[in-house]
């Protein structure tokens, strides 16, 4: 994998890798390189995080209540299966952590809709006649007119 040295003036790194690429770890990680993206999120994953987890989701059948988060509610099977044995309690975690980040999501990745108005300022080039004028010594420099397709907020 190519490297490069960080950035002395902030300490960050430098994009180098230009394509996807999977390492495995020799813990048995693994590391997914996506130059680029800066969030992987999960959507519409409900099964899969319950087939991932079946052996919690069977063990939440029993626990008192049907809307038991595994933290603090009495009579929590999956909570007892933990204190004897039976239930890894890093599986336990990992369950959670996805189930919350499931619950975070929308059920589809949506990309924000911009509108037409917006669309049509951005292609339309803006006049840029008022750069050419003289500005006298001590004047002002003009400020170009606001376009007449945007909101001008208070500036």
């Amino acid at each position: 994998m190519v490297t490069r040295e960080i950035r002395e003036d902030d300490a960050r790194g430098r994009h180098t890798t230009t394509h996807r690429e999977l390492f495995l770890h020799s813990g048995g990680a693994l590391v997914l390189d996506t130059p680029g993206m800066r969030e992987l999120g999960v959507w519409d994953a409900d099964e899969g995080v319950d087939e991932t987890f079946a052996e919690i989701i069977e063990l939440a059948r029993g626990c008192r209540f049907a809307d038991c988060s595994h933290k603090f509610e009495p009579d929590c099977a999956v909570r007892a299966a933990v204190g004897d044995g039976r239930l890894d309690v890093g599986r336990l975690k990992s369950y959670k952590r996805l189930a919350h980040e499931l619950a975070d999501q929308p059920a589809t990745p949506e990309r924000p809709e911009r509108s037409r108005r917006f669309q049509k300022a951005v292609r339309t080039p803006r006049p840029r006649a008022w750069l050419a004028r003289p500005i006298e010594a001590g004047a002002e420099a003009p400020r170009p007119a606001p376009r007449d397709d945007l909101e001008t907020r208070g500036r």
